[in-house]
């Protein structure tokens, strides 16, 4: 980013140039060692770093590719990964018309406004989605930005399941569920 010094003498910092576009196969790595990562660090996300594997990844990008209830997409600046989301159909028929919400903003990243053009590129695609009719997610109670961010896109809580993530043998945290129609 380049900063910029105003008449004022107080130095502003540039949004960073942002490009989204659909992930690839080729991405699979560099997603997979994000979340990694991540995931290593207790209570931002619910896996294990040795759960996330690279082929699970491209396992995924390469069955949500062309499908008409689900996409996933990645953020990229001055051709760096810097996020990635996904809305993941549900698997019956009855629920076909649900997707769940993974949004991800990788490490470094944070607080740049990553997470939130990522999210409503995927709030409109599902809106133009002649299948998707409501987006789930679950985020951890003690993520109050991620919690910020989607109540500012519109999410409302739908629910909470206490003590569902342990991040030590003494520690857990509520899961918050949250929804939003897009139809």
């Amino acid at each position: 980013m380049v900063g910029k010094i105003p008449r004022d003498g107080v130095e502003s910092v540039a949004a960073p140039r942002l490009t989204i576009r659909p992930a690839g196969v080729e991405d699979a790595l560099i997603l997979a060692q994000a979340e990694r990562t991540i995931a290593a660090t207790p209570g931002f996300l619910v896996s294990q770093p040795s759960e996330l594997s690279d082929e699970r990844f491209a396992e995924k990008i390469s069955s949500l590719t062309g499908s008409d209830n689900g996409h996933d997409l990645v953020v990229e600046c001055e051709g760096q990964l810097v996020g990635h989301g996904m809305l993941d159909p549900l698997p019956l028929a009855a629920v076909r018309h649900v997707v769940h919400l993974t949004l991800v903003t990788h490490p470094g990243w944070h607080g740049q406004g990553i997470g939130g053009a990522l999210l409503g590129s995927l709030i409109e695609w599902a809106r133009n989605s002649a299948t998707v009719e409501k987006i789930e997610l679950n985020v951890r109670s003690s993520n109050t930005p991620a919690q910020a961010l989607y109540r500012k896109m519109g999410f409302t809580e739908m629910g909470r399941w206490r003590r569902r993530v342990r991040v030590s043998p003494d520690q857990y945290l509520d899961d918050v569920a949250m929804e939003l129609f897009v139809s």
